[in-house]
């Protein structure tokens, strides 16, 4: 649906994007508002000011450096680590500091395309560490036998345990023809584990794989790997032509491995499947709430969205809608459990604070964050099987709703 059409709440028109939990390396498909907005300034300026007692230690540890420190130091370096060190003690790992490099990457690479590996990845807070949700279809990554699942411990011999989400991402990040050497733990078990290190080259990598099929039954079939700003046109456009070779009598969309993107490209897919209603809503610490609807034009056809453990953030919004309505059903496995949202805060001097300010819960208010969402059917993929169990599992649901 067309922008105008939809129906917003205020402070959702200036968030950026939504986090993920899964950045591409190094695309932080994430907050709630326009690449433009960033570009222009016209996110959030304001000065906060801190009204609470403390960081006079910090004062006096400034003072004996200024006084007493022997060699010369860099103020914007030491103003930086305690920024980083700040932000590390919240213990939130979607709350962080970009720096004017990490804002430049970023606008770049929101565009669908970037130099690096080809990797989703998510920040595992129970191991502290950084967990592949899947390689890019094609990409160097996913030459290299990259699997979802594994943990990058090494980045060229530096270790990556506790470090940030995007720390890791801008470090694997690099120009297309060099190499990244890196260290994977893949777990065998809940204790096992054995160390896999590649070397991987890096290259100029198109997040933009979209695919679509008609199926026996006229079942339309949609996959693809994010929600970046291309998918909507791609979604409405591979609809239209599948619909007017065949009838379609339901449409399945794939968004296993799909760590998420951007909201709006999200809310704008789930406006054209579902009739009027809540599409999401969001709760801050003041337990506002704000909501994002859908209008009266729709598909109308019955849905069937597949998941697994890596759909994660956006994916997830989309299955917890279409799980909701009445004419859909989720098939796979419980998805990841990403449901925080992001705000980007400008610090005036071309770098800016990512901050972690409300999370986001089902139309029928369903937590999602940490949780996720559970399938209507579970459904498992046997990887020592050429056989798409959790594709067939959702054709099985799908013709019996479209008997």
């Amino acid at each position: 649906m067309e922008e105008s059409k939809r129906k917003k709440g205020s402070t959702l028109e200036t968030i950026l994007w939504m986090t993920l939990t899964a950045i591409i390396v190094f695309i932080v498909t994430s907050f709630q508002y326009t690449r433009l907005a960033l570009e222009n300034g016209t996110i959030e300026t304001d000065f906060y000011e801190y009204s609470g007692d403390g960081f006079e230690k910090l004062k006096r540890v400034m003072g004996a450096i200024e006084t007493d420190f022997l060699f010369e130091y860099d103020m914007k370096k030491l103003e930086e680590g305690a920024i980083n060190g700040m932000l590390a003690a919240l213990e939130d790992p979607y709350t962080s500091y970009f720096n004017v490099e990490d804002t430049e990457n970023f606008l770049t690479e929101t565009e669908g395309e970037y130099e690096g590996i080809g990797v989703y990845i998510a920040y595992d807070t129970s191991k502290e560490m950084v967990i592949v949700l899947a390689p890019v279809k094609n990409s160097p990554a996913y030459n290299a036998d990259v699997q979802p699942g594994d943990y990058i411990v090494e980045i060229d011999d530096k270790s990556m345990i506790g470090v940030s989400i995007e720390e890791v991402s801008s470090i694997i990040k690099g120009k297309r023809g060099s190499e990244v050497k890196i260290k994977f733990l893949r777990y065998t078990s809940e204790t096992e584990y054995e160390e896999i290190v590649k070397t991987i080259p890096r290259a100029t990598v198109d997040l933009s794989v979209f695919e679509y099929e008609v199926l026996d039954g006229d079942i339309g079939f949609i996959s693809f790997e994010s929600f970046d700003e291309k998918v909507y046109n791609q979604f409405k456009k591979a609809y239209k032509e599948m619909n007017k070779k065949n009838k379609l009598n339901g449409l399945i969309i794939d968004l296993r491995d799909n760590p998420g993107g951007l909201l709006e490209t999200a809310a704008n897919i789930i406006d054209e499947l579902l009739p009027t209603g809540v599409i999401t809503y969001t709760v801050d610490k003041n337990d506002n709430k704000e909501y994002i609807y859908s209008d009266s034009n729709e598909i109308n056809i019955p849905i069937v969205v597949i998941v697994n453990e890596n759909s994660a953030s956006a994916a997830e919004i989309m299955a917890a809608a279409i799980k909701d309505s009445k004419n859909g059903a989720v098939v796979g496995n419980t998805t990841f459990g990403k449901g925080l949202v992001q705000q980007f805060k400008s610090l005036r001097d071309g770098t800016y604070l990512k901050i972690t300010i409300c999370e986001y819960f089902s139309p029928k208010g369903n937590k999602i964050n940490e949780i996720g969402v559970e399938p209507n059917y579970i459904a498992d993929d046997n990887k020592e099987t050429d056989e798409d169990e959790q594709l067939q599992k959702a054709i099985e649901v799908m013709k019996d709703m479209i008997k």
